[in-house]
């Protein structure tokens, strides 16, 4: 049989399989809720998820809840960062929808449900194992914090387990509801401004591991790796002769005709005139012989193409490296702004790239000088390279690499907006396809120094460690500040807003009844918004590949 002819799967028959899965798992979880006990387990279920819940771990919450008043005072001092978390992501997320709504971008990795959630094995930003390790942190450090605040209100907690959707996706204390919430029957134990404490404990509990771990990562951490100069492949147009050789993106050039190559004119020197013909490259962790042609030939990389620019309508993709214009060489970046300055609104200029030649039609440059403007962009770091036979080398700038990241947390909003996006869009200019920490092929770029010398590679175990125990709890934390039932933030704003309708009217009834509108016009708003962001790109833009 020829598997060749079997189209790829839609996203539509991703969802049909999805589905079918859901029904299997939830079936197996009502055959395995029938056991009820496994070996001192107690088994359920609610709805797919498989509960499994036990006693033995309560006798350490009572020790941990021992300072009571201690717990209840620094979960107190808390609770303004847990109402400033929740108004700034609702603020956040609702701008985001809105942004969505105005212009839907189009379907991509970056819009498919699988990168929509958070889950390590799923989202493929998202390494298997540090993700992992960082989300059993998460939802330990989360929901123990719940157990000792219940505790220390005086409330008692029932058991704890884990909830399994094929893997764990989520822990749980299981505090006693009737006397945290109450019933129709019994008023709940717990005052609101107690359950207060109780439902941010786990919330503050994430932020304060999450400013721990990233502090860590960026202070001594990040203090401790240095970077080495290395030699990239960049690009590899397809079917080329690198190509057919078997070159490939993120491949790091060891040795040229046996000489080292710590730099680009290292590469120039080692190749002559006709280029390398034997190159000794490391691809993630096997070191490969590989051979090239040539003549090599310098240039510079586009990092971005401006959207409705001359380059854009003639074709041009960001990671092109221009030779010439016209035939005049532009090795440099210095070079290629000489060469632009020459030209002039109208005029029709021939870009010699790695990927073939483009005649683009110039527009006028918006900065007023009267030259002509071809629309692309570049990294602010370094934008030489070169390139033979398909492949594209550069270097990679590995101080100015650290440099960015370090930057990072000294940018205020900013920098922590671009923490959050850190997995998934990298750093502009030095990554593609988002940053999954120090791991695989970025290793061999960095080592350690001063005291991290004698761990040797453990240094990057340790980054990795602290880097996604930072986001997931910082992640963790923003998405249950939310205000909607049934997280954190939606019962803590159920009880705040009670409180305010109380104090307004001097009617509990009517306090309850605002309450109860306000609130599920807020977890609809949400969770719905939550859903348009999800399928908007596919409404938008159809269903197909």
């Amino acid at each position: 049989m020829d598997f060749s002819l079997i189209p790829e799967p839609t996203l539509f028959d991703w969802f049909l399989i999805a589905i079918l899965a859901l029904n299997i798992h939830w079936v197996l979880a009502k055959r395995l809720s029938r056991v009820k006990s496994l070996k001192g387990l107690n088994l359920g279920n609610w709805g797919p998820v498989i509960m499994i819940r036990t006693t033995r771990w309560l006798s350490l919450i009572d020790r941990l809840s021992s300072p009571k008043r201690f717990w209840k005072m620094a979960i107190a001092a808390g609770i303004p960062l847990v109402v400033l978390g929740m108004f700034s992501f609702l603020a956040f997320f609702l701008l985001m929808t809105f942004a969505v709504m105005q212009s839907p971008p189009e379907p991509s990795v970056y819009t498919a449900p699988r990168n929509v959630l958070l889950i390590p094995g799923i989202n493929q930003f998202i390494p298997l194992w540090w993700g992992w390790i960082a989300l059993f942190v998460t939802m330990a450090v989360h929901e123990f914090s719940h157990g000792i605040l219940c505790r220390a209100e005086g409330i008692r907690v029932k058991s704890m387990g884990i909830a399994l959707l094929a893997a764990p996706v989520a822990a749980f204390v299981e505090p006693d509801e009737e006397e945290l919430f109450g019933s129709e029957n019994k008023k709940a134990k717990a005052s609101r401004a107690a359950r207060v404490r109780i439902l941010s404990a786990g919330v503050i509990a994430n932020f304060v591991v999450a400013a721990l771990a990233l502090a860590l990562f960026f202070g001594p951490v990040i203090g401790a790796i240095a970077p080495v100069d290395r030699v990239v492949v960049v690009d590899v147009v397809p079917d080329s002769a690198a190509g057919l050789a078997g070159f490939e993106s993120q491949m790091i050039v060891l040795l040229a005709d046996g000489t080292r190559i710590g730099n680009i004119e290292d590469l120039i020197m080692a190749a002559g005139k006709e280029g390398p013909e034997k190159l000794k490259l490391l691809r993630g962790e096997e070191v490969v012989d590989l051979e090239l042609e040539g003549p090599i030939r310098r240039g510079v990389v586009v990092s971005y193409v401006f959207e409705g620019s001359p380059a854009e309508a003639a074709g041009m993709q960001p990671g092109v490296t221009i030779s010439e214009i016209d035939g005049d060489a532009t090795p440099d970046w210095e070079s290629f702004r000489s060469s632009m300055n020459t030209t002039r609104e109208g005029q029709t200029v021939t870009i010699g790239t790695n990927r073939g030649d483009y005649n683009v039609t110039l527009t006028a440059n918006p900065d007023g000088s009267g030259t002509g403007f071809i629309g692309v962009g570049f990294s602010g770091v370094s934008a030489n390279a070169v390139y033979l036979d398909g492949a594209t080398f550069q270097e990679f700038p590995g101080g100015a690499f650290l440099a960015a990241l370090q930057e990072m947390p000294r940018s205020g909003l900013v920098g922590i907006l671009s923490l959050m996006g850190l997995p998934f869009s990298g750093i502009p200019g030095f990554t593609e396809m988002g940053f999954p920490g120090f791991s695989g092929w970025i290793t061999q770029l960095f080592e350690p120094s001063g005291w991290a010398e004698p761990l040797g590679g453990k240094i990057f175990w340790i980054a990795n460690f602290l880097f996604w125990v930072g986001l997931i709890n910082l992640y963790a934390g923003l998405f249950n500040c939310l205000p909607a039932v049934p997280l954190d933030g939606g019962h803590i704003f159920r009880d705040m807003l009670h409180m305010g309708f109380a104090a307004i009217f001097k009617s509990d009834a009517r306090a309850e009844r605002m309450t109860r509108a306000v609130v599920a016009v807020m977890a609809w708003l949400i969770f719905s918004s939550l859903i348009f962001i999800i399928v908007a790109p596919y409404l938008a833009h159809g269903f197909g590949g």
